[in-house]
């Protein structure tokens, strides 16, 4: 047998060992509930609930006598009086009832001959009627009515009207209902500062036993409309045989107004006072219910909560799942027998645990969708990485390439060569952006950017792509100065200028902006194919690329839209794309922030352009391959070049130093802290040409300033950076 102790891997596959905050969160809220009261409106909800799905029929002796609109429109003062009532009870005393109990009138005129009248017909009752005196909750403190009764007390008890005193026995008819007709409780007897008095449905429930507790809680599962009714009106007029009333316990009541007339129930909203209190009598004649309170149901929930934390899925949770049903359902069972509990505590201390759970396993699965983010991000950025070092040769041998005596043939295959590098780079390029937004590695730097510049920068960028493609490109100027991180907002729009171009041959592309208050929005926009409404809601996903007229050969690996999509929300602005098939798409970034710049000359001023001739350049690169090509490229324009696989000792004389960032067997160049000084105390200027984000790189060399271009590079690229060195 497995013995369960304090070494937790003995024990068995089913079990599990819980973690501390799982007992403190358990703890907590199980000490919370047992001090706060039970929330006690989900329990009405449920008794009002039991009670209309399994409801009782009354099967007792009593009857309602209703004085309602249809009995006083046929009286002819239209009106009940005191001579309406001595007729009633003329009629009904003559059966020999058990018990007339007459509940609180309303009489609106009263004359001595008709009090005269209602005194005679009192006192020709062959028992004494009930009569129903004005109390409320707050004049009556409940005490259970002693064996002495109420003897004389009942004959001269003020509350009686002066008029019937010695005729009539007082009752009380006191309730305490609750929200949704359930529960109700009643008053069987009540003490007042003249003594106690009985309450009408004490006396209806007699000879049974008196209850114990001067409240008792009435079964409102009794359906109002199985209590036999009639009305007032009816019987003086003779269309109900009186002989119904013999041997019955007959109550007089009001039923027109509604509230102090009826109650709400679960089975009638519009439920006579009188029938509740023949509801509470039959309550008593069979037998008070039992009051069982929140415990029982509490220690099951308990139970099953610590069974749950200890068993391992699904175990534990079909425990918890079934004692959550079976505390549920229980008053279907128990309260029929008159047996009533509290259910909300034990059933919140359950639903508390498994929201708590809910959270954790949801807090677990972003942790592990998280780690595979990460994961997935460190992976493109290495893999990424790794590739550009030999596609960056490639370029620069494709590159010196075309410097040869080539055929024509030969001229071909290197064209493709070189758009095939230039793909691949692109693409890589794209990867390493997507990764670096992903990991957070990438920061935004806000700075005033001339959207003039930017245009310029787009126009430079794209006019080849665009008389290839037979393109009318159209940059609309403009003046505004904008807010935001210049590089970003420039990999926007180069994208989106890009793929209006690449979707739209031989059609125009217009590109401008649009002020509105201090809000400006950047648009491209071009009359080419469009985009289908189910591809829109696709195209900002990483990869997905349209079926429809797709091409192996085309450059678009769908990352382009993907990297604007989450450029925008890192930089707070809003990407919208709007497209109809064949009519073209409009591509927006809104809700830059616009600047009223006085000082232009505050602005950064665009680069210029200078010959490279006579710059002296020193190349580092670990590959002889790669430090070749480099070195032949940078001669070809003009420069003075030198080079080294590994850092030298002393730095040479040298304009600007052109290195990689990693030399292999883990050395890299932010290791290399004496070249570093000696940079930093000459004029050189640093280029780092890495295969790295460029964040990390400047993060690595945070004392020495550099220029850090990524893998794969264009000569293009090159050149234009050490244009930019030489002529800062």
């Amino acid at each position: 047998m497995t013995t369960i102790g304090t070494n937790w891997t003995q024990m068995p596959a089913y079990a599990r060992s819980p973690e501390r905050a799982e007992w403190y969160y358990l703890l907590v809220i199980t000490i919370l509930l047992v001090v706060l009261v039970p929330f006690e409106p989900y329990d009405w909800v449920q008794r009002a609930v039991t009670a209309v799905f399994e409801p009782k029929d009354y099967r007792g002796d009593a009857v309602i006598i209703a004085i309602d609109e249809e009995t006083e429109r046929g009286l002819p003062t239209r009106t009940w009086s005191e001579a309406d009532l001595s007729g009633l009870l003329t009629t009904i005393g003559a059966q020999s009832p058990r018990q007339i109990i007459i509940n609180r009138q309303y009489f609106k005129f009263s004359s001595p001959a008709a009090a005269t009248q209602l005194r005679e017909a009192l006192a020709d009752l062959p028992k004494p009627a009930v009569w129903v005196i004005e109390l409320s909750p707050r004049d009556a403190a409940m005490q259970t009515l002693t064996a002495g009764g109420t003897g004389a007390f009942a004959q001269r008890s003020t509350q009686i009207p002066a008029a019937l005193t010695g005729l009539v026995v007082p009752a009380a008819m006191i309730f305490k209902p609750f929200a949704f007709g359930a529960p109700i409780y009643a008053l069987t007897s009540v003490k007042t500062d003249e003594g106690v008095f009985p309450t009408v449905a004490a006396i209806l429930a007699a000879p049974a036993a008196k209850p114990r507790d001067a409240i008792i809680d009435i079964d409102v599962s009794y359906n109002p409309s199985t209590i036999p009714a009639y009305s007032a009106g009816d019987v003086l007029s003779g269309k109900v045989n009186p002989a119904v009333f013999k041997d019955r316990q007959v109550v007089i009541s009001f039923t027109r107004v509604v509230g102090r007339d009826t109650a709400v129930t679960p089975n009638n909203s519009y439920t006579p006072t009188a029938a509740l209190a023949i509801m509470a009598a039959e309550t008593v004649r069979n037998g008070p219910g039992l009051f069982l309170g929140w415990v029982p149901a509490f220690a099951l929930a308990m139970a099953a909560s610590i069974l749950w934390l200890v068993l391992r899925r699904p175990y534990g949770r079909l425990i918890a799942a079934a004692t959550f049903l079976a505390i549920l359902l229980s008053p279907l069972a128990l309260e029929p027998l008159l047996v009533f509990q509290q259910t909300s505590q034990g059933l919140g201390l359950l639903l508390l645990l498994g929201a708590n759970k809910l959270f954790q396993r949801g807090r677990s699965l972003v942790q592990e969708y998280r780690t595979a983010s990460e994961t997935k991000s460190r992976f493109l950025a290495q893999a990424s990485h790794d590739l550009r070092q030999p596609i960056h040769a490639i370029g620069l041998l494709t590159d010196r390439l075309k410097d040869t005596d080539l055929s024509s043939e030969q001229a071909q295959i290197v064209a493709k060569i070189s758009w095939s590098v230039d793909n691949a780079s692109r693409m890589f390029r794209a990867l390493l952006d997507i990764a670096a937004i992903e990991s957070g590695a990438l920061k935004a730097e806000i700075a005033p950017v001339r959207i003039s510049d930017l245009f310029a920068e787009l126009d430079s960028q794209n006019a080849l792509a665009a008389e290839q493609q037979n393109v009318d490109l159209r940059l609309v100027p403009s003046t505004v100065v904008v807010e935001t991180d210049r590089a970003l907002l420039a990999t926007m729009l180069q994208n989106l200028v890009a793929n209006a171009i690449r979707y739209s041959p031989g059609k125009r592309v217009l590109v401008g902006c649009r002020r509105r208050g201090t809000a400006v929005t950047v648009l491209v926009i071009d009359n080419g194919r469009g985009i289908s409404p189910s591809d829109l809601e696709h195209v900002r996903k990483e990869f997905f690329r349209s079926s429809r007229r797709s091409d192996l050969r085309s450059d678009n690996k769908g990352l382009g839209l993907a990297i604007v999509s989450r450029l925008a929300s890192m930089l707070g602005l809003q990407f919208a794309l709007q497209s109809e098939q064949s009519r073209g798409t409009v591509a927006s970034i809104g809700n830059l922030k616009r600047l009223r710049v006085s000082n232009e000359a505050a602005l950064p001023l665009p680069n210029l352009v200078l010959p490279l001739a006579g710059v002296k350049v020193f190349v580092i690169d670990d590959h002889a391959e790669t430090l070749a090509s480099t070195q032949r490229l940078l001669e070809g324009w003009g420069c003075v070049v030198d080079g080294s696989q590994l850092p030298p000792e002393i730095l040479p004389d040298c304009d600007m130093l052109l290195s990689d960032f990693d030399f292999g067997n883990g050395e890299n160049l932010a290791a290399n802290s004496s070249l570093l000084r000696q940079i930093n105390a000459s004029k050189t200027h640093l280029v780092v040409i890495s295969g790295h984000h460029a964040d990390q790189i400047e993060a690595s060399l945070t004392d020495t300033p550099a220029i850090v271009l990524s893998k794969p590079l264009r000569a293009a690229e090159l050149r234009s950076a050490l244009m930019a060195i030489r002529s800062a």
